[in-house]
């Protein structure tokens, strides 16, 4: 295998192992707000992208559920869709950009 098809793999596995480690906290950062009140005072500060990001790691922690429950999921959800309501999901579902 050239130098270069090497180099792009450890690139790769770089760019992976940043994206599960921010995966990681970011699920351990959800996990750590205990009540609804506390979730939208932290969304109230959040814009439209923010949102949307936010967004998309819930939808990844649904599919790859590792120490946070769905419950705590679920409601992260609910309040992130009253927030950023069908135009958040559907953002999310349409972008290419995984997180």
């Amino acid at each position: 295998m050239p130098f270069c098809a090497y180099y792009r793999m450890h690139q790769l596995i770089q760019k992976i192992l940043k994206l599960d480690t921010a995966f990681k906290l970011m699920m351990r950062l959800l996990s750590q707000f205990k009540s609804n009140q506390n979730i939208d005072d932290f969304l109230s500060t959040m814009d439209q992208d923010k949102i949307d990001l936010l967004m998309k790691y819930i939808y990844r922690g649904f599919e790859q559920p590792q120490e946070i429950s769905c419950a705590t999921l679920l409601t992260w959800h609910e309040k992130v869709y009253a927030y950023g309501k069908v135009g958040s999901i559907m953002r999310v579902l349409t972008d290419r950009k995984r997180v």
